[in-house]
């Protein structure tokens, strides 16, 4: 658009240019010619040939100081560079057009162009024959001279009686007229050379004279304005495809696949409010796509834990804004609205975005007060005079002001899932998460749960997430489609491949909803049609996660550290997360 603007702008800023055009008809009917077919020569076999050197002819200084000759008012110069010749078509037309800022003079221009071609021509065409004539009467002189001299000895008396020799007048007369029928010969060639000079048109004719034009050529604004467009569209286009391709971003699920190597487990569609930050989608959106996606991701992990367990999970990704964390809280959402006992641990210790979706107050204690101050130093005891033996379940720990698993696991309002907070900022977040510590903590919130998803951080900017999935069962990457690039997917998975990590398999978040995108053509099966409906199902489905009081609920009684109770229910169509052995 700004391309067809500045277009449209400047062509209307030119000066309005009118076009005059005059046709003229190569080889026309030659009444010179008519007279004596015979010397009809045809002046090329090949017609294009010739209409291209009449064309070069036409635009010759030798045509332009000929209509020069009468239009005396305009320079040279214009007649030269001014004037355009064109071939109508197929035929033997041409056009010959002139330009000027004045539309009289860009009509007489043409029109004396026009002329002056047609008589360059003549005069080239009679100036062959005006030669002839030339000669035959320079010879015409000097034979009629020759018969008055035959004439006169014909008629002259004869001599005395002499000894000087005679000519026979019978000899006179055959000489006198054998020239006479030359004379007679050259005489009837001159005079039909004269006619056909007179008659001799050329070889060219005027068909139509130039009009006076009333609408410039130039500018048209419109027509360069949809020109601009256009060509501003072609570079738009041209510039966007060397960014794609220059910038390297992953721009489709296959593509991830071709960089990864790794089995696509799910396949997430942008959704707006889940972009914002304002809504978890598995809880306000329950049969929206990408709560349908996401548990497409649940069974894709439960079948992967059909001959190795598969309950500790790591989420992470390659840079900051590919959604990790936005898969994390639903696909813990999903796992619990599915039976599952599950914690849901922000294990980003730099930047936790985890807390506002499940109400988690902004300085509640979580994982780094945890690990930081489960074990005193040396020879300190607990409270109650309790040793702080590492041995001893970290659950049981209470250092002075410090607090227990048991306090910093917050209830979430879904059933069967619970959430521990990242806690304070700590200086040393690489330290604690790669500490026994939090290996320990680790195994204790296993023993307690079905299923434990870890947030991280992303893997290129920091450790963090490496370090953590070596202790866990299996890592999923998250990519983002049209953030991720190709050197960052490449580098995370050498990251991931370096620490040994079992990696599950990658994610493709924010594909599109439209454009021939994975659910443009399946919108209308994920739900209800209609705004009003698919709210109140939504509202339903919040109303029965958060039915139970939330003042009556207590964590499992039973030890953290003793064998965990089977699930109390199964995914169905699958085999189930085995537990993970102690």
């Amino acid at each position: 658009m700004v391309v067809g603007l500045l277009a449209g702008i400047l062509s209307s800023l030119r000066p309005s240019i009118y076009q005059g055009t005059a046709r003229v008809l190569l080889r026309p009917n030659d009444p010179a010619e008519q007279l004596n077919p015979n010397n009809l020569v045809q002046p090329f076999a090949d017609p294009n040939r010739y209409v291209t050197a009449q064309e070069s002819i036409i635009e010759s200084e030798a045509v332009a100081q000929q209509a020069a000759k009468n239009l005396p008012t305009v320079p040279l110069r214009d007649l030269e560079t001014k004037v355009t010749v064109s071939q109508g078509g197929q035929s033997d037309i041409l056009d010959i057009s002139a330009t000027d800022r004045d539309p009289v003079r860009a009509r007489d221009m043409a029109n004396a162009v026009a002329k002056g071609y047609i008589e360059n021509r003549r005069l080239n065409a009679v100036a062959g024959l005006q030669r002839a004539a030339d000669d035959i009467t320079a010879k015409l002189g000097p034979l009629q001279d020759s018969i008055n001299q035959l004439d006169v000895q014909i008629a002259a008396p004869p001599p005395a009686k002499s000894d000087a020799p005679t000519t026979p007048t019978d000899a006179l007369r055959g000489t006198r007229d054998a020239a006479a029928e030359q004379y007679k010969t050259l005489y009837a060639r001159q005079q039909e050379l004269l006619v056909n000079i007179a008659l001799k048109r050329g070889e060219a004719e005027l068909v139509s004279e130039a009009k006076t034009p009333t609408t410039p050529i130039s500018p048209k604004p419109l027509r360069d304005g949809a020109i601009g467009v256009l060509v501003g569209l072609l570079l738009g286009i041209g510039i966007s495809l060397l960014r794609e391709q220059m910038s390297g971003r992953l721009r489709s699920p296959e593509e991830v696949e071709q960089v990864t190597h790794l089995p696509l487990l799910a396949v997430l569609p942008y959704d707006d409010r889940s972009a914002r930050g304002n809504d978890l989608a598995t809880v306000d959106q329950p049969l929206g796509p990408l709560s349908e996606a996401i548990r497409s991701l649940r069974t894709s992990i439960q079948f992967l834990g059909a001959e190795r367990p598969v309950r500790v999970i790591v989420i992470t990704s390659s840079v900051p804004g590919e959604g990790k964390s936005l898969v994390a809280a639903n696909l813990a959402v999903v796992c619990a609205e599915a039976g599952y006992s599950t914690h849901l641990v922000s294990g980003d210790l730099r930047r936790s975005s985890l807390s506002p979706w499940f109400g988690v107050p902004e300085n509640a204690p979580g994982l780094s007060d945890l690990v930081a101050r489960l074990t005193p130093p040396a020879g300190a005891s607990g409270p109650n005079g309790a040793s702080a033996d590492p041995a001893v379940p970290l659950s049981r720990h209470h250092t002075e002001g410090g607090p227990s698993l048991i306090d910093v696991l917050v209830r979430s309002p879904i059933s069967n899932l619970d959430v521990l907070p990242s806690g304070r900022v700590p200086p040393n977040p690489t330290e604690l998460l790669g500490s026994r510590r939090m290996a320990k903590l680790l195994g204790e919130l296993a023993s307690s749960a079905d299923i434990i998803i870890i947030d991280t951080p992303p893997l290129l900017p920091v450790t963090d997430a490496a370090i953590l999935a070596a202790a866990a069962d299996g890592v999923v990457f998250v990519t983002a489609l049209g953030d991720t690039h190709r050197a960052a997917v490449a580098r995370s998975k050498t990251i991931l491949e370096a620490s040994g990590v079992r990696i599950l398999g990658v994610v493709v978040n924010k594909a599109p909803r439209s454009g021939g995108g994975y659910y443009n053509a399946y919108s209308g099966y994920y739900g209800p049609t209609t705004n009003g409906e698919r709210e109140k199902r939504s509202r339903r489905a919040r109303d029965r996660s958060r039915s139970r009081p939330m003042g009556d609920e207590q964590l499992p009684t039973a030890p953290l550290g003793s064998e965990p109770a089977p699930p109390s229910s199964r995914l169905t169509g699958g085999p189930p997360i085995a537990p993970k052995p102690r």
